[in-house]
């Protein structure tokens, strides 16, 4: 039933509440809550808590967690070379991703397309660790790489693959490559044909076509993906524990020996929002960086 107003015009509609949106959130922020924002604010107070001679926390209130993190080599060293393999893995999968991404945004939909997409994703359905074994039974000493190493003449004997700092790049540039060619894919498909035949109208080549519009216009997803996957990298240490082992100066490593082996919760605390600002921190200038080339690019 529709009001009429004296005036012979239709009534507006009576409008909601301002806290009608926050009643449908309310779930979700009590669900965070409950599961992240309090167990962070009481890992923060542990990493303020003193400790003993035997590691174990005790009452009070300590910076002394955090001047080891930022003094010791080895905690600061492991934080600079997270950041630095994170940054080399970002560049590597936007790098990889960027032909798939191409083939997949420039297949016309039907059941190829499908079936490259499904191929795509079907990493992030498997787990992490059945992966990351996947790379331990390639590298190990009687592996297929080894094997194949020694079969060509390349090596007399197998090469010890595993433990090493390139097995973790290549094993977590895998692990996180999916995370990159999703946005790229979009950003690709997303782009005007219109364009690309403009360009080649006015003259371009298809090279500098690709050069000029192609790649400016994929920019965004390029961004997306390359911050998706240096975030993650900056705290994945399954990877990295099992590929090269407990002797890789990773921060996420690190952490998890002190909990497992030195068991210095404290320093674990603090060493872990030592990384997570570091991660804060470069995400916030990468992304700096990434708006002010975008810009530049579009004038």
């Amino acid at each position: 039933m529709t009001f009429v107003s004296p005036g012979g015009r239709p009534a507006p509609p009576a409008r909601r509440p301002r806290w009608t949106g926050f009643v449908y959130v309310l779930p979700l922020l009590v669900f965070l809550a409950a599961l992240f924002l309090v167990p962070l604010v009481r890992l923060l107070r542990l990493s303020f808590n003193p400790v003993d001679a035997f590691n174990a926390a005790l009452p009070g209130w300590t910076l002394a967690q955090y001047g080891r993190v930022l003094t010791e080599p080895y905690f600061y060293g492991s934080l600079l070379q997270t950041l630095a393999t994170a940054l080399l893995v970002a560049v590597l999968c936007v790098t990889l991703a960027y032909p798939a991404a191409y083939a997949l945004a420039r297949q016309r939909p039907g059941v190829l397309r499908t079936l490259l997409f499904v191929i795509v994703i079907s990493p992030l359905l498997t787990s992490v660790v059945v992966r990351t074994y996947g790379w331990v039974v390639l590298l190990s000493g009687n592996g297929v790489v080894n094997k194949a190493l020694v079969a060509t003449g390349l090596r007399d004997q197998p090469a010890q693959l595993l433990t090493s700092y390139p097995a973790v790049v290549v094993a977590v540039t895998h692990v996180l490559l999916p995370f990159a060619i999703i946005p790229l894919t979009t950003a690709l498909g997303g782009q005007d044909r219109n364009l690309h035949r403009a360009s080649q109208t006015l003259g371009a080549g298809p090279v500098r076509t690709f050069l000029r519009v192609t790649v400016p216009l994929s920019l965004p997803g390029m961004v997306t993906g390359a911050l998706i996957v240096f975030a993650l990298a900056m705290g994945i240490y399954i990877t990295p524990l099992l590929v090269g082992g407990v002797t890789q100066p990773l921060t996420g490593i690190r952490v998890y020996d002190q909990v497992t082996t030195v068991f210095d919760y404290p320093v674990a605390a603090a060493l872990s929002f030592a990384l997570l600002a570091l991660t804060i921190v470069s995400t916030s200038l990468l992304a700096g960086v990434f708006r002010i080339w975008e810009r530049r690019l579009h004038g």
